[in-house]
């Protein structure tokens, strides 16, 4: 079977697409790495007063 010039030039473009998709990656800059959970600084809860003298009293 005779290749066209055409299926060369589409296997060329497929080839440089995949090399050129390779090498970018995802994008990413830096050393890959999963941070830390952040711990949020949350007030503690306010009990209401009237609880409070019940556990005043007990």
């Amino acid at each position: 079977m005779k290749t066209c010039w055409a299926q060369y030039l589409l296997w060329l473009v497929v080839a440089i697409l995949g090399v050129g998709g390779m090498l970018s990656a995802c994008g990413q800059k830096g050393a890959l790495y999963r941070p830390a959970p952040q711990v949020e600084n949350t007030p503690e809860l306010v009990v209401p007063a009237a609880d409070n003298a019940e556990k005043a009293r007990k």
